[in-house]
């Protein structure tokens, strides 16, 4: 499992994967990087079956929202393939980072 890099609130601890000049929690411009285990649960998903032209090679891939452990939100795309094993819910887990997307795989 590989971690994920955010940015950590020093005023009420709420954590953000998007950039940020403050915090849209408590408005603190008090943020700092920090980095939290890239494990969470899958919030919401969509296979994608006809894709841009610059993906088309890799249809069909899932894209998904994933809701880390520690409360934030980030999107990236699911390995699995097989639709029966991918529910709301189930327990997801970063295996890689490529060209700037997020891989997850379903955690055991």
């Amino acid at each position: 499992m590989m971690n994920i890099r955010v940015l950590k609130c020093s005023s009420c601890g709420k954590i953000s994967s998007i950039p940020a000049y403050f915090c849209k929690s408590c408005k603190s411009e008090k943020l700092e990087e920090t980095e939290v285990p890239g494990k969470g649960i899958l919030y919401t998903y969509s296979t994608v079956h006809v894709p841009l032209a610059s993906h088309e090679k890799e249809a069909p891939y899932t894209v998904a929202i994933v809701e880390l452990e520690g409360g934030c939100k980030i999107t990236g795309r699911i390995l699995e393939t097989s639709p029966d094993k991918l529910y709301v819910g189930v327990p997801v887990e970063v295996s890689e980072i490529k060209d700037g997307v997020y891989l997850f795989k379903l955690s055991n």
